[in-house]
């Protein structure tokens, strides 16, 4: 006897359907854990200092990427654009007032 390739194929297709039922069902069921807001960090344990606003008693700063200027007491600093591709580092003092 031949088995008839017409069942066999109606066989693994309900077969398919079977097994796939059932494990949308069971990933029904796993539980979502809740979501997880991160901490923040408080501002007062930060110890960078922004690059615009560069260190304190310093004329000229840089991170390596922006090279900044201190003006006069009543003008803000003068800051260079960065470069697409650069790496910023710690901000350093390059010289002092």
């Amino acid at each position: 006897m031949r088995p008839n390739h017409v069942f066999v194929a109606r066989l693994a297709l309900v077969l398919t359907i079977v097994i796939a039922g059932c494990n949308a069902l069971a990933a029904a069921e796993l539980a979502i854990p809740p979501r997880l807001v991160p901490k923040e960090i408080p501002k007062e344990t930060s110890r960078d200092v922004p690059v615009q606003t560069g260190p304190p008693n310093c004329a000229r700063w840089t991170d390596e990427c922006v090279n900044c200027t201190r003006g006069a007491k009543s003008e803000p600093a003068v800051c260079s654009n960065i470069g697409f591709a650069c790496q910023p580092k710690a901000v350093r003092c390059v010289s002092t007032q």
